[in-house]
């Protein structure tokens, strides 16, 4: 089992990183939290983020995959939107340490 200091610390890291990859992708979007679902035998972390600019969609996701992929077995799920006008793709991920 990780310490919480190094749960924090994963959690952090994650955050930045894909915030820096949306920033150097101009995207709008800041992600702010990653969540953590602790078991007996694991700990699950949880985001989501989202990608306005459709052009950039792969670029963003494949770099954000990438670095996620380096904390092992990534579960990812996107899915197009269209909200009052807006259209954006909302990508949520998992993985269990």
């Amino acid at each position: 089992m990780i310490s919480d200091e190094e749960k924090e610390k994963i959690k952090e890291e994650i955050v930045t990183e894909i915030n820096s990859i949306l920033e150097k992708n101009n995207e709008s979007y800041r992600m702010d939290r990653v969540n953590i679902l602790k078991t007996n035998e694991t700990v699950k972390f949880m985001g989501n983020y989202r990608v306005y600019d459709r052009k950039n969609y792969n670029s963003v996701s494949g770099e954000i995959n990438s670095f996620l992929k380096k904390y092992g077995e990534v579960n990812i799920k996107s899915k197009k939107i269209r909200d009052s006008g807006m259209k954006f793709t909302t990508v949520s991920f998992n993985f269990e340490l």
